[in-house]
């Protein structure tokens, strides 16, 4: 990089007018600047540091060469269905099956804040995220989901305001999921959520049947889910690996092909009137996820997108511009401060 260039970090009130009502991608930065936790390096080397893995649980992830979380969870829970289908005994699948099971319960429980220690931030989140009409997540935690439930509580909130996450009747997802930007009766704005890697609250059988699970009480939500994660469904989410191997997991699931295909490369665009902006907000945009970068941004992307950065390293600064313009030489970059005021949290 050039030492006569320096990236001027702005403020997010100074820019903000720039993205109404377009879009936002969350990366793990936003989860980690409302719960210290969330900064794991991976929930396999969590649950190993708990002792929660048998010698069996061990050796699959090494013979697998993988780290991933959900893909070793889904192996074995595809073998122990199929032995309870061809009536075969198998006391050892079925025990490796409950022993990653617990461990990812007990992983996510040490590691996830309960809502109670986010509560008091909600107003604030709920003001940021409502002025986009697009969120994707690239987590799989449940804050968006609080804030989603926070938003469109009308003892809360009567601003005519909705979130929307394309899930209907029965928690099945829609998958023409453009009808719901449209303002339906009373409806002033809405703002759609997606999850790029998966939720915790989103399950699939082993039909592939995906569905969203919903709490009457959003303070139990991770009671609930953890309550549901029995023989028959599994918890929908990318956890680790290289980008080739998320982008692996994203094929095998209807819903984050969905995301991936659809709603990423819609994210910014600049086509006759209809203009939309986006917003990057936590995330590093690193090399195991040059698969969505790929994905966002195209040659004929036009627009701005505004980068959050707290380390505020020009280094990384010149390394993400470079990285977008090689990919979408007409889109124009800048970056502002993650924690000015205003921006996620940050009243």
């Amino acid at each position: 990089m050039s030492n006569e260039f320096e990236y001027q970090i702005k403020q997010w009130n100074d820019i903000k007018e720039d993205y109404s009502k377009g879009s936002l991608i969350i990366g793990n930065g936003a989860s980690m600047a409302l719960h210290s936790k969330f900064g794991f390096s991976s929930l396999k080397e969590e649950a190993e540091k708990l002792e929660l893995f048998n010698h069996d649980i061990s050796k699959l992830f090494n013979e697998f060469e993988t780290s991933d979380f959900e893909l070793i969870l889904r192996l074995v829970w595809h073998a122990k269905l199929i032995n309870e289908k061809l009536q075969i005994e198998d006391k050892k699948t079925n025990e490796a099956y409950e022993n990653i099971k617990n461990a990812l319960i007990q992983v996510v429980r040490e590691v996830h804040c309960s809502r109670d220690h986010i509560v008091d931030q909600l107003s604030q989140l709920y003001a940021f995220t409502k002025y986009f009409s697009t969120i994707v997540s690239l987590n799989y935690d449940l804050l968006l989901y609080w804030i989603r439930m926070y938003g469109n509580d009308l003892k809360i909130n009567n601003d005519g305001h909705i979130f929307k996450d394309c899930f209907i009747g029965g928690g099945v997802f829609d998958h023409d999921w453009e009808k719901f930007q449209k303002p339906y009766r009373s409806e002033k704005a809405i703002t759609l959520t997606f999850y790029q890697h998966g939720s915790l609250a989103i399950f699939r059988d082993i039909f592939n049947t995906e569905k969203k699970l919903k709490a009457l009480e959003d303070s139990k939500l991770l009671d609930t889910i953890t309550q549901h994660w029995t023989d028959d469904k599994i918890p929908l989410f990318v956890a680790e690996g290289t980008g080739e191997k998320k982008k692996e997991s994203i094929k095998t699931s209807p819903y984050l092909s969905t995301v991936f295909y659809e709603v990423l490369p819609s994210l910014i665009k600049d086509k006759d009137k209809d203009k939309t902006n986006l917003v990057i907000y936590g995330w590093g945009m690193g090399q195991q996820e040059s698969h969505l970068i790929k994905q966002i941004f195209k040659p004929e992307s036009k627009g701005k997108v505004a980068i959050s950065t707290y380390s505020k390293d020009q280094k990384e600064c010149h390394r993400i511009s470079t990285e977008i313009k090689k990919l979408a030489p007409h889109v124009e970059v800048e970056f502002f401060d993650s924690q000015s005021s205003g921006c996620w949290n940050n009243p």
